[in-house]
C-alpha cells in the first residue's frame, strides 16, 4: 500500500473504515514506519488464533510505547490488527489506528466480532517490571470462549530493541474472584521471566 494507494481511495470514496472507526488502509501505511522506530521481538505468537477473537493484557511502564509496540508486534505476527483499548481510544485519529475506548462495552462488542484486542494495565512508572493495576470491571464483558492472554511487553521507552512475551490463555477462576486479578498474576509471571 503506497501514499499514492491510500489518496486514490480516498478521492475516489473506495477506501473502507470499520463501525469502530479502523481504517486499514492507513494502519498498512504507518506499519512501515513503526518497523523503522521499534525492533521488535514475539515470543509466544503460537499462541495468538489466526481467525477469531482474543484478548491480550499487557503491562504498561509510561504508557507511551507499549500499547504501539505490542499492536505492531501482533499485527507482524498474525496480518491481523490489534484494537488497543484506552483512553485515547475515544479520540477519532487513534480510531483510526485501532484504538477504541476503555470501557468493558466496547472490549465485548469487539470480542464478539472476531477482533484481536488489547487492554493494558495501569501505569507503574517506578518499576517497570512490576505489574500495574486493573480495574475488576475490566475483563467482566469478554464473552464465553473468548481466550485472554497476558504479556509482557519489556524495552526502554526511548530505545529500539522491545521484547513481548505471550503466556497461554488465563482461565476464569471458578471460586468467585475477579478474572482480572489471576490475569495480572500471569502478567507478572511473564515480567518476572523476561530478561
Amino acid at each position: 500500500m503506497t501514499l499514492l494507494d491510500v489518496t486514490r481511495r480516498r478521492w475516489d470514496g473506495t477506501h473502507e473504515v470499520d463501525e469502530w472507526g479502523l481504517d486499514t488502509d492507513l494502519l498498512d501505511l504507518v506499519a512501515p514506519f513503526a518497523d523503522l522506530r521499534w525492533s521488535i521481538d514475539l515470543d509466544g505468537a503460537g499462541l495468538l488464533p489466526a481467525d477469531g477473537p482474543a484478548v491480550i493484557v499487557a503491562n504498561r511502564r509510561f504508557g507511551l510505547s507499549e500499547p504501539p509496540v505490542l499492536a505492531r508486534a501482533v499485527g507482524a505476527a498474525t496480518g491481523r490488527p490489534l484494537r488497543f483499548l484506552g483512553p485515547g481510544g475515544q479520540h477519532a485519529a487513534l480510531r483510526r489506528l485501532g484504538g477504541a475506548g476503555d470501557r468493558p462495552e466496547e472490549l465485548a462488542g469487539l470480542a464478539r466480532a472476531r477482533h484481536l484486542v488489547s487492554v493494558h494495565l495501569g501505569c507503574s512508572p517506578r518499576n517497570g517490571r512490576c505489574a500495574g493495576p486493573l480495574e475488576p470491571e475490566a475483563l467482566a464483558l469478554v464473552p464465553a470462549g473468548v481466550p485472554v492472554l497476558p504479556a509482557a511487553v519489556v524495552g526502554r521507552e526511548l530505545g529500539r530493541a522491545w521484547r513481548v512475551t505471550l503466556g497461554p490463555p488465563v482461565p476464569a477462576p471458578s471460586d468467585g474472584r475477579p478474572w482480572t486479578d489471576a490475569v495480572r498474576a500471569a502478567v507478572q509471571v511473564l515480567l518476572d521471566g523476561a530478561c
